[in-house]
């Protein structure tokens, strides 16, 4: 199952879901995080739903906001039946 984790390099709120991603998702070789830099294509991202970031898409549902703490991360990965 792949993730999509939205971003900017230059977001330390994005930096810090990535890293909670990363630590939750590590053990698991059937989960692909795949990371967008949304200041390559702010059009895409749009179209994609993302309005905010840090964003985590999983199929067609949206996890974003202003901080995404490990928990909530964890809570929606559960949701979507990722772990």
């Amino acid at each position: 199952m792949t993730i999509i984790l939205y971003r900017t390099r230059l977001c330390p709120r994005c930096h810090m879901a990535r890293k909670h991603l990363l630590d939750l998702t590590r053990h698991r070789p059937d989960l692909i995080v795949e990371e967008r830099e949304i200041l390559r294509d702010l059009i895409a991202a749009g179209r994609d739903g993302i309005t905010m970031i840090p964003a985590i898409r999983i199929g067609d549902r949206v996890l974003s906001g202003i901080y995404l703490h490990r928990q909530r991360i964890e809570n929606f990965l559960h949701q979507t039946g990722c772990l």
